[in-house]
């Protein structure tokens, strides 16, 4: 396959960097594949423990771990990360209490509070 001589002088600069050897220029584009593979598993394990928890020390020891070991760190941090967002506990915890409420006036033999829309 050959390109057009336009886009083979825009590449030129680029390709210089790789190898002429074929193999060579093979293992090149792998540890480049590899390399951003473990720089997105960096970012999706921050964005992730940043959404679960506030703890200072859990988040930075998540982080570290992917990216010291990025595959199996990344595999570590799924078994350790908790389980629910912040959000979803607070919702989870909002949840309880309206239904304790509810409960609360069913057994006073009040009723529920309408709610607002």
């Amino acid at each position: 396959m050959t390109l057009p001589p336009t886009l083979l002088s825009y590449l030129d600069p680029w390709l210089a960097f790789l190898a002429a050897d074929p193999v060579l220029r093979s293992l090149q584009m792998a540890m480049i594949a590899l390399g951003t593979l473990a720089v997105f598993l960096v970012f999706f394990a921050t964005r992730d423990i940043l959404l679960r928890t506030n703890s200072f020390p859990y988040m930075l020891f998540c982080i570290l771990i992917v990216a010291v070991l990025p595959g199996v760190g990344f595999l570590l941090y799924l078994l350790i990360r908790p389980p629910r967002t912040a959000k979803e506990r607070e919702l989870e915890q909002l949840l309880r209490s309206m239904l304790a409420d509810v409960s609360a006036r069913k057994s006073q033999g009040k009723k529920p509070a309408k709610a607002d829309a």
